[in-house]
């Protein structure tokens, strides 16, 4: 099953927050607008998104901190609801999980997606979608990566040379 292009834009937005990408949001935030989401649609897509993220990082850090030794610092119990029981949300929340790479919380958001009534079929085209913005997200800064070497290596070439 296909989703919507209104859909697939909200659980892009959800992933290019999730995943910090600075030019996947302005791509899918422009591309919302032309799926015919409103201002209000974004910017509540934009907050739910940023809600799941910051969410996944502090599920995160525990363990991130008992790698290093340090103990258990302030383990966070279980989330707080963060996703109404809304379909956009819940579209906006799996691409967040998706991007922010936190399997703690796609599972619970797919859980959470189910008992909306979302059809299997409907949250695995959601979860591509996110897939695919974190993959080309990736891309994007190894290509910026490679990049700014060449720059840096053209400057530091032509030192040599003055030297």
């Amino acid at each position: 099953m296909q989703l919507e292009q209104r859909d697939k834009e909200l659980g892009a937005i959800g992933a290019s927050i999730g995943c910090n990408c600075r030019p996947c949001v302005e791509h899918h935030i422009a591309a919302g607008r032309e799926a015919g989401l409103s201002e209000v649609d974004l910017a509540d897509a934009v907050a739910t998104a940023r809600a799941v993220r910051d969410q996944a990082i502090e599920l995160l850090a525990p363990r991130i901190d008992a790698l290093l030794g340090r103990g258990s610092v302030g383990v966070p119990s279980e989330p707080s609801a963060l996703v109404k029981a809304l379909r956009a949300q819940t579209l906006i929340a799996l691409g967040a999980s998706v991007g922010a790479n936190s399997h703690t919380l796609l599972e619970r958001h797919i859980v959470a997606a189910l008992e909306l009534g979302l059809r299997p079929a409907e949250i695995a085209a959601a979860a591509r979608m996110a897939e695919h913005v974190q993959r080309r997200a990736g891309e994007m800064t190894a290509e910026k990566a490679t990049h700014t070497l060449d720059e840096l290596g053209g400057v530091a070439d032509a030192a040599a040379v003055r030297t």
